[in-house]
């Protein structure tokens, strides 16, 4: 008890000193920005491709912001000023934030090669078989399933690409349902 009681005392006597350190962390120079790992894609349609990536894939909306007339964008996506109206941020599940950005440049024609397709949004979903489901619904192409087994979850697994509104390649892939399990 008394080797506690000395703890408590000496925690005790530092609180004094946190707001002199939290004054000195919040003054310290920014050496480098927050990471930042996300694809962004252009989209014809904003709210169209939110159907797919929010309402089917399960990425969540952080915020939508109407793009500035000096925006870098237009820059990088080799477009004309002005042609991109809004930029959608979306997230991700377990705390992956910022995974995708959707920008609309209303009724652009991409123009996506479908051969060899470049570039792929990877992602993994709870229900492969019902995204494959909902997808399908909507009328997306879709590349054949291919099963495998998961050596991390010791259980059949599937992944498929889809096509999506406007010609991106999406990879979806997750673990089978386990009928034994479920039913």
């Amino acid at each position: 008890m008394p080797l506690l009681r000395a703890f408590l005392v000496a925690l005790l006597a530092l609180f004094p000193l946190l707001p002199s350190a939290i004054a000195r962390a919040a003054d310290a120079p920014v050496e480098r920005l927050a990471p930042v790992y996300r694809h962004s894609i252009l989209v014809a349609d904003l709210e169209r491709a939110l159907t797919l990536y929010r309402d089917v894939l399960g990425l969540s909306v952080s915020r939508v912001t109407d793009t500035p007339a000096d925006s870098y964008s237009y820059r990088f996506f080799n477009i004309e000023p002005g042609a991109m109206k809004r930029f959608a941020y979306l997230d991700g599940d377990g705390g992956h934030s910022n995974v995708l950005g959707l920008g609309e440049v209303p009724g652009i024609a991409l123009g996506l090669p479908d051969s060899p397709r470049a570039v792929a949004f990877v992602q993994t979903v709870a229900d492969v078989e019902g995204v494959k489901a909902r997808v399908e619904a909507m009328g997306l192409q879709t590349i054949e399933p291919v099963e495998f087994m998961s050596r991390e979850a010791g259980r059949p697994g599937m992944e498929f690409g889809i096509i999506d509104f406007d010609g991106h390649l999406i990879l979806v892939y997750g673990l089978l349902r386990d009928d034994e399990q479920d039913g």
